[in-house]
C-alpha cells in the first residue's frame, strides 16, 4: 500500500510539476503578448510624435512667414521714405543713391521668394531655411541701418 501511496504522491507531485509549468508557459505567452501591445503602444505614441513635429515645423513656418513678412513690410516702408528723401538729392548723388535702393530693394525680394516658395517637401531642410531666412534678414536690416547712417536719416 506504500508503494501505490508513494506512486499517487509521485503522480499527484508530476502532475502539479506540469500544470505548474503549463502556467508559466502560459504566463510567459500572456507577458509575451503584454510586451507586444507595449511595443505597438510606443509605436502608435512614436508616430503620433512624429505627426506633432512634422505640424510644429508647418507652425514654426506660419510663424516665421508671418513675422518675416512684417519685417519685409517694414523694409518697403523705409525703401519707400528713402526714395522720398532722394528726390531731394542732386542728380549725381540720385544715380548713386538709387542703386543703393535698388539693391536693397532686390535683397528684399529675394527674401519673399524664398520665403513663399520652402515647401513642405524640403521639411529636413528646416534648420538650415530658417538660418538662411534669419541671416536676409539680418543682411537687409544692416544693409538698410547703413544706408541710413550713410545720408543722416
Amino acid at each position: 500500500m506504500k508503494k501505490y501511496i508513494s506512486i499517487a504522491a509521485a503522480t499527484v507531485f508530476a502532475v502539479a510539476l506540469v500544470m505548474a509549468s503549463c502556467k508559466n508557459s502560459k504566463d510567459e505567452v500572456k507577458e509575451a503578448r503584454e510586451d507586444v501591445n507595449d511595443a505597438k503602444q510606443e509605436q502608435t505614441e512614436a508616430a503620433a510624435d512624429a505627426n506633432a513635429a512634422k505640424s510644429d515645423s508647418v507652425s514654426d513656418y506660419a510663424k516665421l512667414k508671418a513675422e518675416t513678412n512684417k519685417l519685409i513690410a517694414d523694409n518697403k516702408t523705409r525703401i519707400a521714405e528713402f526714395k522720398v528723401k532722394l528726390k531731394t538729392e542732386s542728380a549725381a548723388n540720385q544715380k548713386k543713391f538709387q542703386a543703393q535702393i535698388d539693391q536693397l530693394e532686390a535683397k528684399n525680394e529675394v527674401l519673399q521668394n524664398d520665403l513663399d516658395n520652402w515647401t513642405e517637401k524640403r521639411k529636413g531642410d528646416w534648420n538650415a531655411f530658417k538660418s538662411r531666412v534669419q541671416k536676409s534678414v539680418d543682411d537687409i536690416n544692416k544693409d538698410i541701418d547703413d544706408y541710413k547712417e550713410a545720408h543722416n536719416y
